[in-house]
């Protein structure tokens, strides 16, 4: 016990030296910005909202719309199920198709050049029909769940990007993902081992970016 206390410890003090970004250090028009998940059934209400993901509504707002007319993309990927689903076997009913759950929510609808892509499961990576980031040298990735949608969908890319080797530069940052908490789902402990195992996969993990 004591020894998985010190490497927890590590893991912390990884994560509390993190730098932050400025949004001056990328070239925008090279940089795509990808929302996982904001979704009114997360983020509003139903059986898996949390109040964790209710407060990433307003910080990823400002940053999407300060955005939205700087940057060469931006996609909004969101769950949206059918009966049929699968992974409705691992989870509770949730953004069935054509819902109010489903839906993006209302603050990001607001903002113009943002494309939606619907995803029936947690990894958003295999909705990408084509991909080509040719023009592309930094995405961005914000939203939730840390340990599930947002970890799979950067954990797949970065592992793409290395199989064809391809340089690109995936950049997370911590005040902008987050996770539900739960008894048996502790929201600061999995965020903090999510964002260290990604940081340690080669994803640029960063406190915030400043613009």
């Amino acid at each position: 016990m004591e020894n998985l206390l010190n490497e927890l410890k590590s893991i912390k003090n990884n994560i509390d030296n993190i730098k932050s970004k400025n949004i001056n250090d990328l070239n925008l028009n090279e940089t795509e910005l990808f929302i996982v998940d904001m979704n009114n059934g997360f983020a509003k209400g139903g059986s898996l909202y949390s109040p964790r993901i209710n407060a990433l509504i307003n910080p990823i707002y400002n940053f999407t719309k300060y955005l939205s007319n700087k940057v060469s993309d931006i996609t909004a990927f969101t769950d949206c199920h059918t009966t049929d689903s699968i992974e409705l076997l691992s989870y509770p009913p949730h953004c069935m198709v054509d819902s109010f759950e489903s839906d993006i929510i209302d603050e990001l609808k607001s903002i113009e050049n943002i494309k939606v892509i619907p995803k029936n499961s947690t990894n958003a990576f295999f909705t990408l029909k084509d991909i080509n980031f040719s023009n592309t040298k930094n995405i961005i990735v914000v939203g939730d769940c840390t340990d599930i949608c947002v970890y799979q969908f950067a954990i797949t890319l970065k592992s793409y990007f290395n199989q064809n080797n391809i340089s690109k530069n995936i950049i997370v940052p911590i005040d902008l993902v987050d996770t539900y908490d739960s008894e048996v789902h502790p929201a600061n402990l999995l965020n903090m081992v999510f964002l260290n195992s990604m940081l340690q996969n080669g994803i640029e993990v960063v406190k915030t970016i400043n613009y």
